[in-house]
């Protein structure tokens, strides 16, 4: 019986690993020194706003792509000054895609699988 369990388990891993893999991940962090009061993440008609977001915090949201679109971030620090962008690109139906967001003092870092923009 135990044998006849063994490839059970190893293909309940094997999809469970590769579900992960094929979510569209956006994770956004603050590396600056100041609370960020509002952060906005929109793409395909998804959009996600972090209030009071602290130095240091990290938020992580899966997409479907839904349209060919781009990644449009906007922040406002606790100083009152703000900052967007529209960075990177997607298209429809594409998967296993990693996006880091980074706000730093006074500017936006934005990275798609690797490639910095």
């Amino acid at each position: 019986m135990r044998r006849a369990l063994t490839p059970v388990i190893i293909i309940v891993l094997l999809a469970v690993t590769g579900c992960r893999r094929s979510r569209n991940l956006i994770l956004i962090e603050n590396n600056s020194d100041m609370i960020c009061t509002s952060v906005t993440i929109a793409v395909c008609d998804s959009s996600w706003t972090i209030q009071n977001m602290a130095p240091g915090e990290q938020r992580e949201f899966s997409v479907i792509y839904t349209k060919d679109d781009a990644f449009h971030v906007s922040m406002e620090p606790a100083d009152g000054r703000s900052l967007e962008g529209s960075f990177g690109y997607v298209t429809h139906g594409i998967t296993g895609d990693r996006i880091r967001i980074s706000i730093e003092d006074d500017s936006i870092f934005f990275m798609q699988n690797g490639n910095s923009y």
